[in-house]
């Protein structure tokens, strides 16, 4: 099942010109494919979600934020409301 996460995953690395063994080296598991991560039907443990963002060249909060409101909606909302006064 594709989320945001996944298609921007894919999208950013295209724009980049890299195929899925490249950023996953840069990402510093040669052996790891991301295309499990790619589709969909793998999460990566959020703290791993910053290395991901520099093999992709962005910006580690928005991708970490972008991985928690697909991956933890209720958190993410709980994390991200206004401050009620």
């Amino acid at each position: 099942m594709t989320t945001e996460f996944s298609r921007y995953l894919r999208q950013r690395r295209q724009e980049l010109g890299k195929t899925q063994i490249e950023i996953a080296e840069a990402y510093g598991l040669a052996q790891m494919s991301i295309t499990p991560v790619e589709g969909g039907h793998r999460r990566l443990a959020l703290e791993r979600v910053p290395r991901l963002a520099a093999a992709l060249q962005v910006d580690p909060p928005e991708l970490c934020l972008l991985a928690l409101r697909c991956w933890h909606p209720e958190l993410s909302a709980a994390l991200t409301r206004p401050e009620v006064q």
